[in-house]
């Protein structure tokens, strides 16, 4: 006889989505299923390699009224400005914490150290249930919300949820089910990545920086080293991340100048095709679509899971909101309209972006270096673009201000 779990919430994927809104749901005194393929226990410790990830503001405030941010203050790197520039013009933008009033304008967390303190809020929730090693067979719709086979080491599981949540990534298995397309844009770009060490501190600050071929982020991490995202054209990308280490070096330091000094100590390079990938809809009927399942981006401003931690919150918003009603239909649809929004917003800005410095047409590169001058000297511009890439623009749910599920403070 197949074992069966009822629960409110069905979330499939436990990566760094699928685990925090797992943890909000469990703030929000929802039950939660959560099926991962993999065992996410078995987590690797931090090295120099670790990859990073650029949490916002809004983000850091999230992860600290779930309870989260305790456990990754001391590990994480505050960025207390962000410089903007264009290699060979003149023009500058600098967002500087002190300014808008805050401690950071974000923080730089590596992923390992975020997936580690995620779950170690999950092993303290209340009604959470995890299926590791266990992939979604098949599922079907209902008035009831969604019944689920899962297939797990011991065999299927029947689940049966009010709703059920996609965080399956961007080629989500879900999303491809319900007969959602999505469209693409290929950059022919990939995104070579690696920590480096300077001879200069890096003081918290992140540079943006606008290259031929595409832009290069250098971001601020603990123990002296820096994060570089560098995004080049995909077969030139392949070339640089094989050159010897002092080629590779000469080509950085080309590319990036010299206001972190030389660059020393250079780690594993890895490179990640880009690409921007829009759903057609947010989900249908009582299933939701979060994170990359919904909208994927190119790498430049950091975005993605910032804009994926918006998800989680506004929808654990709604839940909490209209639990009374116990209608997960209309929390869904809910869902969909509020979140539709900025996720279209930051996925044409970002792609804007490259479109933008990528142009190349005589006299483009100064319009540019004097619309960066002009836009860093115009009041209350660079405030307007602080709030937004610090998450803290528009309509915000109550994690986001720093507030639990409930309504109460954290």
């Amino acid at each position: 006889m197949k074992r069966r779990l009822d629960c409110e919430v069905l979330i499939v994927g436990g990566g760094l989505v699928g685990s925090a809104l797992a943890a909000a749901l469990d703030a929000a005194g929802c039950r939660a299923v959560l099926v991962e393929l993999r065992d996410p226990s078995r987590l690797e410790q931090p090295s120099f390699d670790a990859r990073v990830t650029a949490l916002a503001n809004g983000s850091q405030r999230i992860l600290a009224a779930l309870g989260v941010w305790q456990g990754l203050v001391r590990d994480a790197e505050p960025i207390r400005t962000i410089h903007v520039s264009e290699r060979g013009r003149f023009g500058t933008v600098r967002i500087d914490a002190r300014d808008e009033g805050v401690a950071a304008l974000g923080y730089t967390v590596e992923n390992r150290r975020l997936g580690e303190a995620l779950w170690s809020r999950l092993s303290a929730a209340r009604d959470f249930v995890l299926l590791g090693n266990a992939s979604l067979s098949s599922f079907e719709r209902n008035d009831e919300g969604v019944h689920a086979t899962i297939e797990g080491a011991e065999g299927a599981i029947d689940v049966h949820a009010r709703l059920m949540v996609a965080a399956d990534g961007a080629r989500s298995r879900v999303r491809e089910a319900l007969g959602i397309g999505a469209r693409e844009d290929r950059y022919a770009q990939q995104a070579l990545i690696v920590n480096v060490t300077t001879d200069k501190p890096h003081d918290g600050v992140a540079y943006e920086r606008f290259i031929v071929g595409g832009p290069l982020a250098m971001l601020p991490l603990p123990g002296g080293r820096v994060g570089v995202i560098w995004t080049l054209p995909a077969r030139k990308a392949e070339h640089v991340a094989v050159l010897p280490e002092g080629a590779f070096r000469d080509a950085l330091q080309d590319a990036f100048g010299y206001r972190l000094g030389r660059f020393l100590k250079i780690g594993t390079r890895a490179l990640h095709p880009l690409r921007r990938l829009r759903s057609d809809a947010l989900g249908d009927g009582p299933v939701v679509l979060v994170g990359n399942a919904a909208v994927t981006l190119h790498p430049v401003a950091g975005q993605g899971f910032n804009l994926a931690l918006r998800d989680v919150a506004a929808l654990v918003d709604l839940i909490a909101d209209a639990r009374a009603d116990a209608d997960y239909a209309r929390i869904a649809e809910r869902y969909r309209i509020w979140r539709a929004d900025d996720q279209r917003k930051v996925a044409w800005f970002t792609h804007g972006l490259i479109g933008l410095f990528g142009l190349s047409q005589p006299g483009i590169g100064a319009l540019r270096g004097l619309g960066l001058a002009a836009f860093d000297l115009l009041p209350g511009a660079k405030t307007l673009l602080a709030r937004h890439t610090m998450g803290i623009a528009g309509k915000l749910p109550r994690l986001a201000r720093g507030l639990s599920p409930s309504g109460g403070t954290s």
